[in-house]
């Protein structure tokens, strides 16, 4: 997980939030040393749309310029390996526009004057062509729904969240999301399956209205690892590591820094401490993200 690259995914505008989620869940797998290989199936599980939407919303991001797909075949088995993906932030990024394939023409690939033999593993698309049927029908939203507030982007929400726990008033659940920046709604729809596994494991129930209006998934965005009882695992290369040494300093003083550093790691209900306000925390993350401590900490 690269906090620069999901802090990167957040910053760009003008996308359609399901776009953006995919752009925002490939980020997280961006590794700063080995690149990003998740493979469709497991894309696609992590932003809750089939396969066919998926390679929809990459063909956008493609177009766009903001990544581009380099499809490997493996010398040994001629099977295809997962694509790696690559972003617009990385120093040797080219569109895919910008490059430039192998023609008889330039003097590179197949020799002048022969065709190339299609492979039979190749000879047909994996991913279906929504254009291939000629006649298309006009998309018809449900009643009420089209202009409902929030839109088909709280559809997306709302149909995640588990029917027993979703609250009891769907109008209000939607107009709280419509009242959210672009970017808030998609963060929303990408961190809620964290926040309600988080509350559960805590044996609380999720509350989706609280959720949204108290804009808690800038909690659970790029956030720790939670443990089995829904605690955040805050360690010494964790951007919020800092701030909890800060803390545990004003309140038991440099003895209680002492002895929370050999423990290795601290756990806490909230992300970052109480006395540090939710505005200051994000700008902290997104400007100490790679930044690495020396330390770690208990429960205090």
């Amino acid at each position: 997980m690269s906090h620069a690259a999901t802090n990167w995914a957040i910053t760009q505008r003008g996308l359609k939030p399901a776009t953006r989620i995919v752009l925002w869940h490939l980020c997280d797998r961006h590794n700063p040393d080995l690149g990003c290989f998740p493979s469709q199936d497991k894309l696609a599980y992590d932003c809750e749309m089939s396969r066919s939407a998926l390679n929809e919303h990459l063909k956008i991001l493609e177009l766009t310029g903001l990544i581009r797909r380099e499809q490997h075949i493996n010398p040994r088995t001629k099977q295809q390996e997962n694509t790696r993906y690559r972003f617009a932030f990385e120093a040797d990024f080219v569109t895919a526009q910008d490059v430039v394939e192998p023609s008889p023409e330039s003097g590179h690939g197949a020799e002048s004057g022969k065709e190339g033999e299609p492979c039979p593993e190749n000879a047909y698309s994996r991913v279906r062509n929504p254009d291939s049927n000629p006649v298309r029908e006009p998309v018809r939203e449900p009643p009420g729904r089209a202009d409902a507030p929030g839109g088909g982007d709280f559809d997306m929400l709302w149909s995640s969240w588990p029917e027993k726990m979703r609250p009891d008033s769907r109008e209000a659940a939607a107009k709280t999301f419509a009242s959210l920046e672009a970017d808030g709604k998609a963060l929303a729809i990408a961190t809620a399956e964290t926040y309600r596994t988080t509350m559960i494991l805590r044996k609380e129930k999720p509350l989706m209205i609280p959720f949204l209006k108290k804009q808690l998934f800038l909690e659970f965005h790029g956030a720790p690892p939670i443990d089995k009882d829904g605690d955040f695992v805050i360690t010494p290369e964790r951007p919020e590591w800092g701030a909890w040494l800060g803390s545990i300093r004003r309140h038991y003083g440099e003895p209680g820094v002492q002895s929370t550093i050999k423990c290795c790691r601290i756990l806490r209900k909230t992300r970052w401490p109480s006395d540090l306000s939710l505005a200051q925390s994000v700008t902290k993350m997104a400007t100490s993200g790679t930044a690495t401590a020396t330390a770690s900490a208990d429960r205090a």
